[in-house]
């Protein structure tokens, strides 16, 4: 009878009394690989929502790794996280069903506020002069389903090479890294909002085996006409150690993604923290401090991914929209 009455108080406290140790709602960020900009931010974000959002909500958030954008897409598909940092022209194409996600679109991905803007390192060995030169080199495009990937091929097939050129190697940004130093790969591309670890890391190492290479202003004029979402940049001067000049590239937008089925009020409040609290989040990581309400401008409002309702809802409150 004892053990009858055990069993009935065990159910009754799992349907009943279960609220305090199941109820807790947990919204996981997918970002990039470990040695790149997006999972330092993504751990940096997390943090900073458990501090001020994680007891008001009853939530708890937290950053995973990842290959890089176009997985993010297919992990906020599957449900398997809330918000990812995903690059312009990945989102724009999984939305509109274009390219790789021709004929599946995802129309119910939604953006928050953007990021920060990534931008593309390329180091190459010390004899090459151009990335034209990479015919019948090898070259670490990034990892496979990643958007660094998706955008080293697609620099290089707007500079005449194909992967039928030269001999890529997919590898994330500190395993190119270590490969370029090793001299197993003639160049690689690191992708993300400066300063990056694994490119600081890089430059630590005295070696005249490789270089950080700027782009000729042909070079691109040329990226930016065939691929218009990657725009012209400059990684100044003293960005890393070593780096005695400025450094001429190209880059692309980054938004923190999420779907339309996030609450309003949970959007909201995830926005209006990271505004609130941009100080924090640049102490944290420095690649933060490129984020500012100036961003969330008229090109960003128009884009046709849509803002969520509730991100929107904080920028009337600012009068940014109207």
């Amino acid at each position: 009878m004892l053990k009858r009455y055990l069993v009935i108080f065990m159910v009754c406290l799992l349907i009943f009394g279960g609220t305090s140790a199941f109820g807790k709602e947990f919204i996981t960020i997918t970002t990039a690989t470990t040695g790149g900009s997006f999972y330092p931010a993504g751990v940096a974000l997390a943090q900073l929502l458990n501090e001020q959002l994680g007891d008001k909500l009853d939530i708890s958030f937290s950053s995973q790794s990842s290959a890089g954008s176009v997985e993010n897409i297919d992990i906020l598909q599957k449900k398997e996280a809330e918000i990812g940092f995903i690059q312009n022209n990945v989102i724009l194409w999984a939305y509109e069903g274009t390219h790789e996600y021709e004929g599946n679109p995802y129309e119910k991905l939604r953006t928050l506020t953007p990021l920060f803007s990534s931008q593309y390192h390329f180091f190459v060995s010390n004899e090459i002069d151009s990335l034209r030169d990479m015919r019948k080199k090898k070259f670490v495009v990034g990892r496979p389903g990643s958007g660094t990937e998706t955008s080293s091929k697609l620099v290089l097939e707007a500079l005449g090479l194909t992967y039928d050129d030269f001999q890529p190697e997919f590898l994330g940004q500190s395993e190119a890294a270590d490969a370029l130093r090793n001299g197993l790969v003639d160049g690689i591309n690191m992708v993300g909002g400066y300063p990056i670890a694994a490119v600081s890391d890089l430059m630590a190492t005295p070696s005249k085996r490789f270089k950080f290479l700027s782009l000729s202003d042909e070079e691109v004029s040329t990226i930016n006409k065939a691929e218009p979402w990657m725009s012209p940049v400059t990684i100044p001067t003293g960005t890393y150690l070593r780096q005695l000049e400025d450094i001429k590239t190209v880059g692309h937008n980054v938004y923190i993604t999420t779907t339309v089925d996030m609450p309003e009020e949970l959007a909201y409040q995830i926005v209006k923290t990271i505004f609130e609290n941009l100080g924090w989040l640049e102490q944290s990581y420095g690649a933060w401090k490129k984020l500012s309400l100036d961003n969330v401008d008229e090109s960003y409002l128009n884009f046709i991914v849509p803002v969520h309702e509730g991100a929107l809802n904080y920028y009337r409150e600012l009068g940014i929209v109207k």
